[in-house]
């Protein structure tokens, strides 16, 4: 039995191996070959199954790193609270990029051209289990005025 296991990992891999450029990716196919040597293995017991699906849930590697908050202050002024991830693997320098990527986002609202940043902190929230990276900004749009050609006389 283990032969035929092995020697069905093999062909598959070899299937890979020998892939086309123009043919779609197949990819996918090496899971059930690593399915099967990792049975093999030992690996696909229950406490490593659910020790592993724990892992996931609480690591979540598609999850973003940084979670926005925003509150309108006004009519062109926007008050945005970034926090870090718990349990995060990078994106600690992050945090200045993801508020000038969403600070852009609000200015390219009608009406509105450009940004000003007003107000900006970074630090530490020491909070219960982990400590959180944490920052604060403050932008205010700016409009965009025609061009004077437009303008009517």
């Amino acid at each position: 039995m283990k032969a035929f296991r092995r020697a069905t990992a093999a062909v598959a891999l070899a299937a890979l191996a020998t892939g086309c450029s123009t043919a779609p990716s197949l990819d996918w196919a090496a899971l059930p070959a690593g399915a099967m040597l990792a049975s093999d293995a030992g690996y696909l017991k229950m406490p490593m199954i659910a020790g592993a699906v724990v892992f996931y849930l609480v690591l979540d590697p598609l999850a973003p790193n940084w979670t926005i908050e925003e509150s309108r202050q006004g009519d062109d002024r926007y008050l945005l609270a970034l926090r870090h991830k718990a349990i995060h693997n990078g994106g600690d320098g992050e945090a200045r990029q993801v508020f000038s990527r969403r600070a852009a986002q609000l200015a390219g609202q009608p009406g509105f051209g450009a940004y000003e940043v007003l107000t900006w902190q970074q630090g530490i929230e020491s909070s219960r289990p982990f400590a959180r990276r944490v920052a604060y900004g403050e932008v205010r749009l700016l409009r965009v005025t025609p061009p004077v050609a437009a303008a009517k006389p």
